[in-house]
Order: C-alpha cells, then structure tokens, then sequence
C-alpha cells in the first residue's frame, strides 16, 4: 500500500519527511517510479490530439544580463575549412544557467548532509552511479502535465506582482487558479507533472535597461531574490498523497527565495527525502498563450535530461504535446 503522507518518514532512523526504500534499496528514481508504461501510455492517448507542440526550453543565453551567479554557454565555433567545409562547435555551461531540472545530487537535507536514499557527497566523489541525472535520461520525464497559470490570474484580480522580490504565493491561490482555468484538485491522479507560471521570466525578458543595469550590479554581491510558491505543509500533502512525479516552474527556485520556512524547504522534502525532480526557468510564455485560446490546461509532455554519468542537473529537453 502508498504510504500517506502521515506515514512519512519511512526510514525512522533518517530525516524528515523522507520516503527512501519505497521504490527498493538502490532506487535512483523517485517518484519517477509513478511514470509506469502505463500511466505514460495513458496520457499520450488522451492529450496528443491535435500534434500542436510548444517548446518549455529558455534560451541556453537567456539570463544574460542581469547575470546569475552560474556560467552561461560559452559556445566555440569551429570552422573546418579549407579542409573541408562544414562547421563543428564545443560547448560549456553551468547545467543550471537556464531551464533546468534539479537532479537528486543538486540539494541534501542541510542539516544532516545526506542527499537521496541517505547518500553522501563521499559517494559522489568515488562514483557516478549513486543519484546521477543518466538515471532519469534513460526513462526520461514523461506524462501527463496539467498548468496552473498563477500569474495571469493574478494579473486579473490586479495583483502588484515584482518576481524579482521573495513573493511567496500560498497554496491555496495555486488552487483558486486551478479553478479559474475550470479544474479543480479532483483532476490530479497517479504520476501527473505539476507546472507553475509566475511570471519571472515574462518580467525578466520585459525589463527596461535601468531595471537590468539595477539587478546586474545587485546580483554581484548578493545572491538574487525570486517569487515562488510558499513552502507548507499543506503543499507537501498534496504533492505526496496525489502521488505527483515531479514539479516545475519558470522561476529560479520555484519556491520562494530566500526560504524562510525550513520546516517545509521544499529542496529538502522533494529532491532529498522524496526523489522528486524539480524544474526552474522553465519558458511558459508560449505555453501560456496556447492553453488559454484552446482553454485547456492539460497536455503532454515530453522531457529528456541530458545522459551525463554522475552529472547534477539537467537542461530538460521539454515539448508540451496538444
């Protein structure tokens, strides 16, 4: 039987909240276990109807200015002429620095120092096998996601909304969003993907140049502020007993920043107790406009994090499927 969210932690002698050995002794999935054939099968039969595909990815440059503190993609053109004439090129840059999905060797319970299924940065260090991100690229993120846009039914009520500052936006106006949209809670089963627009990166791409020159020299000393959902427990409940695969945004952390409720860190409970992947910077700009002329919040998606043995995070790769 599914442990309720009561019955957490089911290891006694680890952290908060933690669900390790559910899925077995060496698990490296997490609740991605729940994307069974399937549930996968399932939500392509009924979402891809039309074959309308929007991308989720954000420009590997995007965060260009103001600049985050990770590397952007330093790209080197090789031109192999006269040799030949075709074109190579070589890349680098942080796995963070734009759309990600957090891996579970991103964050640990910070306390105890222990990352999924109680492993060590010790562990990491001598092998690439424990909590490496290849795990989720074989399987891949893939299912039914449903949509909540948070942003523009803020806007609508006319909400002062600044993502560049800790706005912490509850649970319970998550859920009045959904019901905006026409759904409810009722609509969430086994294995769905979470997706939340706050609207950072719209306010990002719109910023005039004195907001830019602003944040730039901000961001050099201190670490940036960002709207996000609220950490609770109520939040958590739902995640867990919903029995959700994963949660993504288009913020830096999807919680808010910096997080002020400890108890309820949701790097904690999702990457290190639960195997959760979480998604930030995800592009909703054209998911947003899509769902809303078809008036309809859930479709496909299709995510394939990069086969980097070992490796912490991932760009996701991510097509939503109509």
């Amino acid at each position: 039987m599914y442990p309720t969210f009561n019955d957490l932690p089911l290891d006694k002698k680890g952290p908060h909240g933690n669900a390790w050995g559910l899925w077995g002794p060496d698990d490296q999935l997490g609740t991605l276990n729940l994307l069974n054939p399937e549930v996968v099968a399932q939500a392509a039969k009924e979402n891809i109807r039309t074959g309308q595909r929007v991308s989720l990815n954000w420009s590997m440059t995007g965060a260009s200015k103001p600049r985050f503190p990770r590397k952007l993609l330093q790209q080197n053109l090789i031109n192999k002429a006269p040799l030949k004439h075709a074109h190579d090129d070589e890349w680098s840059f942080n796995s963070q620095c734009s759309s990600q999905w957090d891996g579970f060797r991103h964050y640990a319970f910070q306390k105890e120092e222990v990352y999924f299924m109680g492993r060590t940065a010790e562990d990491f260090a001598s092998s690439p096998h424990p909590n490496g991100i290849q795990h989720v690229s074989m399987k891949g993120i893939a299912g039914r996601a449903i949509f909540v846009d948070w942003y523009a039914w803020a806007l609508k009520r006319g909400h002062t909304v600044d993502t560049f500052t800790s706005y912490a936006v509850p649970f319970s106006e998550i859920v009045e969003a959904l019901q905006d949209q026409g759904l409810s809670l009722d609509v969430f089963r086994p294995g769905d993907i979470l997706i939340l627009r706050f609207g950072y990166l719209e306010q990002y791409e719109s910023m005039n140049t004195e907001q830019r020159d602003q944040l730039d020299k901000l961001y050099q000393t201190k670490k940036p502020d960002n709207i996000g959902i609220k950490p609770s427990r109520e939040l958590l409940e739902f995640l867990w007993n919903n029995k959700l695969a994963a949660v993504a945004g288009d913020t830096r952390s999807l919680e808010v920043w910096p997080c002020t409720e400890l108890e309820w860190h949701l790097h904690e409970w999702l990457l290190a107790g639960w195997g959760m992947p979480i998604g930030e910077l995800f592009y909703l700009e054209d998911l947003a406009k899509l769902c809303a002329s078809l008036h309809r919040y859930t479709f496909f998606l299709s995510s394939s994090p990069m086969n980097v043995p070992g490796g912490v995070a991932s760009p996701p790769n991510a097509l939503a499927f109509f």
